[in-house]
Order: C-alpha cells, then sequence, then structure tokens
C-alpha cells in the first residue's frame, strides 16, 4: 500500500533559503518502490487558487520499499507533462514560458510566468537535476532529482520569485554511492591560482560582489541627503478647507463685573488711568521754559481767580504768600490779596510775563 504522510519539516528534500521568505509550512511524502516524492507546503500570501509550494521527486534506492509494481515513473521534462502540471497547479492562470537561459548550482533551470488573482505575479519553475560528468569510471551514477516550484506572491517581482530558485538547498541523499544526482564537481578554470593566469574579481548573483553582501546584506554606503526642493505653493482649490490660526486663550487681568458694557473695566480698590484723550493734554513738557517778557502771538491768557491770604499766626499750608511764576522771590504785592497770577492754557508754550 501506498500512503501519503507528513513528516518533520527537518525531512524536506528542498529547503528555501533560511530566513527568508516563503515559510516552509508543511511536508507531505509518499514512497514508492523506486523514488521519494514530497509536496514542502510553502506560506501562501496570493489570492490565485492553489498553494506554494516545491514538487521533488528523489529517484533511487528507498528504504522500507513497496511492491515492484509501485513505480513512480519518470516525466524526462517532457513539455507536455509541464502544460499539464501548470494547468492543474495554477488554474485560470495564463502562463508565458521564458526563453532566457538560467542555472542556480545544481544546474540549468527554466520557468514561466502569469499574472493572476488580483494581478500578483506568479512563476512555476522545473528543473532536472543529474550527473553530466560520473563520478567513479566503472559504475555510472543513477540518482535522479525531479524538481518544480509553484509560487505566487502578492507584490512581488520577477526577480523575487527567482530568487527562490537561485537560492535552495537540497537535504538529501541515498547511502549507495552510484545513487547520488550530482556527479563530478566542476574543475577550476584553466590557468587559475597560477602567475600570468586570468583576474579574478568577486562577483555575486547581482553584479560585483563584497565580503559584507551575504548574509549581513549588502555593504553600507555613506549617502548625502538631497537638498529639500522648493516648490510654488499652489493656489487652494475650490472647495479646498484653509487652515485657520489656532487660539491662544488666557486668563484676564481684571474682573469683568455683571452689567458692565466695557471690557476694560478694572478692578475695585485700584487706581485708575486717564484714557488716551485726557493724557494728552495734561501731560506737561519734558523741560518746561519760563520766559519773562510779553507773551508770544497765539498765547492764550486765562487770569486765575483772586482768594485772600491768610493771617500768619494760622496754622494753615498757606500762610507764606506762594511763589508766582514770573515776579522775583521774596516780592509780594500791596494790597491785602495776591494779585491777578495767570497760569498756562493748554496749547501754550510759556508763561505770559506780569512787567506791564
Amino acid at each position: 500500500m501506498t500512503s501519503t504522510v507528513e513528516v518533520p519539516l527537518s525531512d524536506a528534500i528542498v529547503l528555501p533559503e533560511p530566513g527568508a521568505a516563503p515559510r516552509v509550512l508543511a511536508v507531505l511524502e509518499t514512497r514508492y518502490y523506486n523514488a521519494v516524492e514530497q509536496e514542502i507546503a510553502l506560506e501562501t500570501n496570493s489570492y490565485a487558487r492553489g498553494q506554494n509550494a516545491f514538487h521533488a521527486v528523489f529517484f533511487g534506492p528507498v528504504k522500507e520499499r513497496t511492491g515492484s509494481e509501485n513505480l513512480r515513473a519518470d516525466d524526462w521534462l517532457n513539455e507536455e507533462v509541464i502544460d499539464d502540471e501548470m494547468t492543474e497547479r495554477m488554474p485560470g492562470i495564463s502562463m508565458h514560458v521564458s526563453n532566457y537561459f538560467v542555472q542556480n548550482r545544481y544546474g540549468p533551470f527554466n520557468y514561466a510566468m502569469g499574472i493572476g488573482g488580483a494581478g500578483e505575479l506568479c512563476m512555476y519553475a522545473w528543473q532536472r537535476i543529474q550527473s553530466q560528468a560520473p563520478l567513479y569510471i566503472l559504475m555510472r551514477d543513477r540518482g535522479i532529482i525531479a524538481l518544480r516550484l509553484r509560487l505566487c506572491q502578492v507584490g512581488a517581482t520577477e526577480q523575487d520569485l527567482l530568487r527562490v530558485m537561485y537560492r535552495f538547498s537540497i537535504n538529501a541523499y541515498f547511502l549507495p554511492k552510484g545513487w547520488q544526482p550530482y556527479g563530478r564537481p566542476l574543475g577550476e578554470p584553466e590557468g587559475i591560482g597560477r602567475i600570468g593566469g586570468p583576474l579574478a574579481y568577486p562577483s555575486g548573483l547581482q553584479g560585483d560582489g563584497t565580503v559584507l553582501d551575504g548574509w549581513l546584506g549588502p555593504e553600507p554606503r555613506a549617502t548625502v541627503a538631497p537638498a529639500p526642493r522648493r516648490s510654488a505653493p499652489r493656489p487652494p482649490r475650490y472647495g479646498a478647507p484653509v487652515a485657520q490660526p489656532e487660539q491662544v486663550y488666557t486668563e484676564p487681568f481684571y474682573q469683568q463685573p455683571q452689567g458692565q458694557e466695557s471690557p476694560l473695566y478694572p478692578v475695585e480698590g485700584y487706581p485708575q488711568v486717564p484714557g488716551p484723550g485726557v493724557s494728552t493734554q495734561l501731560a506737561p513738557s519734558a523741560t518746561p521754559s519760563v520766559v519773562r517778557g510779553t507773551p508770544p502771538a497765539g498765547t492764550v491768557v486765562d487770569p486765575a481767580p483772586s482768594r485772600s491770604v491768610t493771617t500768619p499766626s494760622q496754622n494753615s499750608p498757606f500762610s507764606a504768600p506762594p511763589t508766582i511764576p514770573g515776579l522775583p522771590s521774596g516780592q509780594s504785592p500791596s494790597t491785602g490779596t495776591t494779585g491777578a497770577p495767570v497760569r498756562l492754557v493748554p496749547g501754550a508754550s510759556s508763561y505770559p510775563s506780569t512787567a506791564n
């Protein structure tokens, strides 16, 4: 009896690049008389129908054989078989076969690309790994690995999908020497390591390689940030919202009593400052000048009212006669009054003379 069972992930014949997508989810294995077949399910992020997976068949002397009639046929990369596989594993996707020659470390392979689901790229790749140069002279290498990869990924490019075929590794072998599928290792180029030999440069899959261009990622390069580009402000379109300035709220320095309409009503108990209309008339000049003589033209004289002078015996701040501008110090009028003093009317520039 032949049955398909799930085996541990470590028993997978083929494993993708360590630490890279897609991840291995499960391994389903079927044993035949002459081969071991595995479907290695991979993480799928696609709207296309089907499951991303490696399909590997390793031909060789299988342990715990079944009946001799339970054989796995070898397709030899038949084009009709490849077309049937793509129709079954990628339903509803029109595939286009690549005409480019590509190879990985196990030899050449080919692939087809298509667009399916919500516009993501899908790839179907196939490869036959078989000895091309026998390892032993008297023994033929009979091991064969038939490999298929069905891969669809949202947001991936063709190079991203091909990376899985470039970086996978084979994780299986048969003990008999004649059943290894790799053959004799490739020899070194003629003249390598000799004086006058060909020049050798480090190279990678994406061009010239560097020491750090491995598991650590590409070599860091100093980049200069480009200067910011200043573009002319665009006029706002019709209906576009206009940004409003943010309102700033501060606590008022006065208390607004109820019923008062003026917002500048001060707090009760504090001195009141005259308004601008009054302060401009009452404010004297910084350096007043007193000029004796005839008042200049345009001066308005307003006689001050007379008032009686108290006797010296009275304790009053008005006991001594006041000093009148325009008269010598200590001089007083002969009459019992202070005479007719004058005061400067707003708008006059000097005091008038009292000589006449």
